[in-house]
């Protein structure tokens, strides 16, 4: 049997929208759980009359309101704002809603450049690669190039965006880029990754033979390439798949009829296209 939690306040009518984690809210339960599952994320963006007149006229949360009205007008904290809500619903045990202020705390204490960049992230990793990338470029043009470290993190991130959209060129270009800005191994080894998945077999071989600098970064991507192809051996689809051959090869000695094969071959094509679109928006 589960147990029935009892909520606070009154479901609103309105929602509110968060607008950077692309979000419509109509509790005050449910923004206690956004406060905890993006702690990381949270800066003074968060802290909006707006959503406060929401939780008082929606919610019917006055008492809650007032307090949060007051942190607003004596420019209060973050972790203060974000534990005032956590304790007041009490969704949470109390060392949850510690840790979370102690999160969002130490977050107050990032430079102006590596909060934008944990904005991106987030885009990146809700795969949201164009919208990632929008930021990521934006944020590098801004960068001062004393942030050789920030510089070389985002230059990553946007290999890795590209890579997302099957871009594997783009993505090898910004890969050696960051290599170059700070020497870090696993940019170097997903240049390599990038250009062998954009290569032919014998363009990527002669491209290593003509770079022996490579040659045991490359041995390091052969065995990520072999661990990826296995787990895509051991996926649903690919059983699907395989037994869905054996069928069409029976089928046209035996029944004669393919459809199914084709039919299923056509399911898993429309869902990587559903699955592409959605990277892209």
């Amino acid at each position: 049997m589960s147990l029935m939690i009892l909520g606070t306040g009154r479901y609103a009518g309105n929602p509110y929208y968060v607008e950077r984690f692309y979000v419509n809210l109509y509790s005050v339960e449910e923004l206690c759980f956004m406060l905890v599952d993006k702690a990381e994320l949270l800066d003074q963006d968060i802290m909006q009359r707006d959503m406060v007149r929401w939780l008082d006229e929606e919610c019917d949360l006055s008492d809650l309101a007032h307090a949060l009205y007051a942190l607003l007008n004596q420019k209060g904290s973050t972790a203060a704002y974000v534990g005032t809500i956590l304790e007041y619903v009490c969704l949470y045990p109390p060392e949850v809603i510690a840790r979370t202020e102690e999160i969002v705390r130490d977050n107050e204490g990032l430079s102006p450049y590596e909060r934008h960049k944990a904005k991106a992230d987030y885009l990146l990793k809700e795969r949201r690669y164009f919208a990632a990338m929008e930021l990521y470029q934006s944020l590098l043009a801004r960068t001062p190039d004393t942030e050789k470290f920030l510089q070389a993190r985002i230059l990553h991130n946007l290999g890795v965006a590209c890579a997302g959209m099957f871009m594997y060129e783009q993505a090898a270009d910004w890969f050696m880029k960051s290599h170059e800005t700070d020497n870090r191994q696993e940019s170097l080894l997903l240049y390599l990754a990038s250009r062998r998945m954009n290569r032919s077999d014998k363009e990527y071989i002669d491209y290593i033979a003509e770079h022996p600098e490579y040659h045991d970064a490359s041995l390091k991507v052969e065995r990520m390439v072999e661990r990826a192809a296995g787990t895509f051996e051991g996926s649903d689809e690919n059983r699907m798949l395989v037994t869905l051959q054996v069928f069409k090869e029976e089928g046209n000695g035996v029944f004669g009829n393919t459809a199914p094969y084709y039919n299923e071959i056509e399911r898993l094509t429309a869902g990587l296209k559903e699955e592409y679109r959605a990277y892209t928006v």
